[in-house]
């Protein structure tokens, strides 16, 4: 800059070469002060708004576009002022970036109300409140308000319900005590998946309306309090289904809690096989309810399992339908973000199965009675009815009905079950009169 200001004037003036060598200097001095002022306001924008562009962090850089002649020296000056940017909004955060772990750059706890940490991806920025303050105080009621929804309380009410279904649905009377270890085992294990599950997940949820209100993603409840109740509940759930019930019970339960957290979720951001998978998760609480009971698995489990598994198909599907932009945007893969047919199909090709196993394999296995083939005619048809239309329609009206439907037909088919099953006489494990079936009186 002063090469070109010289170059301008002529040897004579050199008392006016003098002046505007000052100016020059004190121009300078006060674009790096403007450089920094404007790293500063940006560090404290980032949190609200995705990352700028190099023409939008300071507005010095067309003056000194328009003030070089060569693209080195613009490039030079140019990375010069990103560095002092860069170093004094390092030197000026309090925050470190170790204790935000999704945080770049960190952010002053002063400049926002409360802390928190984002997570930029391709899509946009999420943001994520940080840690529970150690100092706040949470009330019983709060706190287990937090607990269920740690929990997805309607998710482990309809895992625990499947559960208690697949108890009484089997070949034997009803045992009270036994009946309530399952339930109760069921509901600590699912607990502890689905707050392992949003613990994994933080990131995610907080790029989804769906999920973005979630205990963790709103900083309600730390981390660590998360994962100690994620503990307690698994090996208390654990050791209710074996003590209680038997091994076998004990040992499906902690493969469920495995295959959730440790296949089911990763894969939800790899393949769209995520989908199949579980379903294989939520077909193992009903048999559990079997094992809870009879202490084995046999052809009556295998069908509950087959039910459950299919039954999945139209319920996700037509649930996921309606937010796969989301899905899509936080990253997901699902079947229907890139197979939207596949999903359509599925869901019809499920509820068909269903209707079949019920008509044909129940009554054949001597689980229930013939009369049930005939009772679940009407459901499992409207239910492919429903599938029907909305592989047809492809639409949110259609998803949406078959959603609802799905959510009364499973309650109506295990009552049907439950009502026209048969009972063996005995109650004892080893007696040689359990093959013999009688129905339950009406």
């Amino acid at each position: 800059m002063n090469r070109l200001l010289f170059s301008c004037i002529s040897s004579r003036y050199g008392l006016t070469i003098h002046t505007i060598h000052k100016q020059s200097l004190y121009l300078i001095s006060s674009i790096n002060r403007s450089a920094s002022t404007t790293s500063l306001i940006f560090c404290r924008n980032y949190a609200s708004a995705p990352r700028p562009k190099l023409s939008e962090v300071t507005n010095t850089d067309e003056w000194i576009a328009n003030s070089t002649s060569t693209v080195k020296s613009n490039e030079k000056l140019r990375r010069s002022f990103i560095d002092l940017a860069s170093s004094t909004s390092t030197t000026k955060t309090t925050t470190s970036t170790a204790s935000q772990p999704f945080c770049d750059p960190p952010i002053k706890a002063d400049d926002v109300e409360t802390k928190h940490t984002f997570k930029e991806t391709e899509q946009e920025v999420a943001i994520l409140p940080a840690d529970l303050n150690k100092n706040a105080h949470v009330s019983i009621r709060q706190l287990c308000d937090y607990y269920t929804r740690l929990s997805k309380k309607n998710l482990t009410i309809l895992v625990a319900t499947t559960a208690a279904y697949g108890f009484v649905v089997a070949p034997l009377p009803v045992n009270i005590p036994l009946l309530a270890c399952v339930t109760l085992g069921t509901v600590l294990t699912s607990a502890s998946a689905n707050t392992i599950n949003q613990l994994m997940e933080i990131p995610y949820d907080a790029q989804m309306k769906r999920t973005r209100n979630r205990v963790l993603v709103l900083g309600q409840m730390s981390y660590r309090h998360a994962i100690g109740f994620a503990t307690v509940t698994l090996i208390s759930g654990v050791t209710l289904l074996t003590l209680g019930c038997n091994t076998l019970t004990g040992l499906l339960g902690l493969s469920n809690f495995l295959l959730y957290t440790s296949v089911y979720t990763p894969m939800k951001r790899k393949h769209i096989i995520n989908t199949w998978l579980g379903s294989i998760v939520g077909a193992i609480p009903p048999v559990m309810g079997w094992t809870a009971c009879t202490g084995s698995i046999d052809s009556g489990a295998l069908l509950l399992a087959f039910l459950l598994y299919a039954w999945q198909f139209p319920h996700f599907n037509s649930l996921s339908w309606n937010i796969r932009r989301e899905y899509d945007r936080a990253g997901y893969k699902m079947m229907c973000v890139s197979h939207e047919r596949l999903c359509l199909a599925t869901s019809l090709r499920y509820s068909v199965m269903i209707l079949l196993s019920c008509s044909l394999i129940a009554p054949a296995i001597d689980m229930t009675t013939w009369l049930f083939a005939l009772d679940t005619l009407p459901v499992n048809g409207y239910l492919i009815y429903l599938s029907y239309k909305f592989y047809r329609q492809r639409d949110a009206q259609s998803s949406r009905k078959l959603f609802r439907y799905s959510l009364i037909h499973l309650p109506l088919l295990f009552t049907l079950m439950v009502i026209h099953r048969q009972v063996k006489s005995q109650t004892h494990p080893s007696s040689s009169s359990r093959n013999e079936l009688i129905p339950v009186p009406m």
